[in-house]
């Protein structure tokens, strides 16, 4: 009995240290060779991207600041600059920045984030309303990636859909953006931006 008792810790233990192992080994393998969490994509990232026009085929290539950080309660924030560029350049007249920011808090029975406003002391909180223009915005994360939605109801009553993906690579993001007006794609964006110290 005293063996068996032995045997059985033995292989209890070769068990655990087996468990132990994996458990290492896949918290080592990056986030592009494992279900990402929303913690990997945290980060700085700069890069370019390249908007059509679906319609015309006008082309604009952008220099793209990103910023993804936590926020409290599980959520995170998103911080981002567009700079338009003029024939490839930022030094020239007619180059448009634009800079935006939102933020996102769980909503664990959806298994999404909903758009959330900043805390300000100094402002009553006005309800949201999506008849008036306002965009209803809701973020999701799988292994597709961090994507992060915008529907507006327009003037005329018909409506425009923007979807926005951030997929972790090697090395930063593949970003891909779509506009839809009324279910028709009229713009589309790829590119990809590199982490950033």
């Amino acid at each position: 009995p005293r063996l068996h008792v032995e045997a059985a810790v033995t292989m209890v233990r070769l068990t655990l240290r087996a468990l132990v192992l994996a458990a290492m080994v896949l918290l080592a393998l990056p986030a592009t060779l494992r279900a990402a969490t929303l913690a990997d994509y945290f980060g700085s990232y700069v890069g370019r991207a390249v908007d059509v026009a679906v319609e015309s085929g006008r082309r604009e290539e952008r220099d793209i600041d990103i910023v993804i950080g936590p926020l409290k309660n599980d959520g995170f924030q998103i911080e981002w600059v567009n700079v338009t560029l003029v024939d490839g350049r930022r030094d020239v007249p007619g180059v448009k920045r634009r800079p935006s920011a939102v933020a996102f808090m769980p909503d664990k029975e959806r298994g999404l984030y909903i758009e959330t406003s900043q805390f300000n002391p100094f402002k009553v909180r006005d309800d949201l309303e999506p008849m008036k223009g306002e965009p209803v915005r809701w973020a999701s994360l799988d292994e597709g990636g961090l994507h992060v939605y915008a529907f507006v109801v327009l003037e005329d009553g018909t409506y425009e859909m923007q979807t926005y993906t951030r997929r972790l690579t090697d090395d930063g993001l593949e970003l891909t953006f779509e506009r839809v007006m009324d279910g028709t794609v009229v713009r589309r964006m790829t590119g990809h931006a590199v982490r950033a110290d």
